[in-house]
């Protein structure tokens, strides 16, 4: 078939995929274009040999071709960009699922945690941080110590009591 026949008798096709791939995407003229000019280049590719419906490669690779569409040339804007007061963008974010007094007080807690952490006696200390900041379980602790894990268990209740009472003494 000649070029142009095959571009008229696509048409229809063309139209049916913007519509359906690439609305909102662009103009539906330069759409359109771009599709008949993917066209051209796919009929010099076109292998009549292969035995494949000359139509049905056509609407797979326009299919795609749309759905592709313009993903490159996204511009991207960088949030280390400075405003012309000269605060970066990233700045300016509000995140509104963030409570400030909550974090404030989060992070006191934290900090009352590591004094009181440092008042406790070494071995002691190393359980808590092995447990809660390392996350290993009482099994590999206790291995590692060679001590039963009920062992374990009943020293890090009595830590847990003595941390408490060292933040209760200490910061009420």
């Amino acid at each position: 078939m000649e070029k142009e026949r095959i571009i008229k008798d696509a048409h229809p096709l063309i139209v049916s995929l913007i519509n359906k791939y690439a609305i909102g995407k662009g103009e539906f003229e330069d759409l359109y274009q771009e599709g008949v000019v993917k066209i051209m280049e796919l009929l010099k590719e076109f292998d009549e040999s292969r035995g494949v419906n000359l139509f049905h490669y056509l609407k797979l690779h326009l299919k795609f071709f749309y759905l592709n569409y313009g993903r490159y040339d996204r511009k991207t804007v960088s949030l280390n960009v400075l405003t012309n007061e000269g605060i970066e963008l990233g700045e300016l974010l509000i995140d509104e699922n963030t409570d400030i007094e909550e974090e404030v007080i989060d992070r006191l807690d934290k900090q009352y945690l590591k004094v009181a952490l440092l008042k406790l006696a070494n071995e002691d200390r190393y359980i808590i941080e092995q447990l809660f900041i390392h996350r290993k379980t009482l099994d590999t602790l206790a291995k590692e110590l060679k001590i039963s894990r009920t062992s374990l268990f009943r020293k890090k209740e009595k830590v847990l009591r003595r941390l408490e009472n060292i933040l209760l003494r200490s910061y009420l």
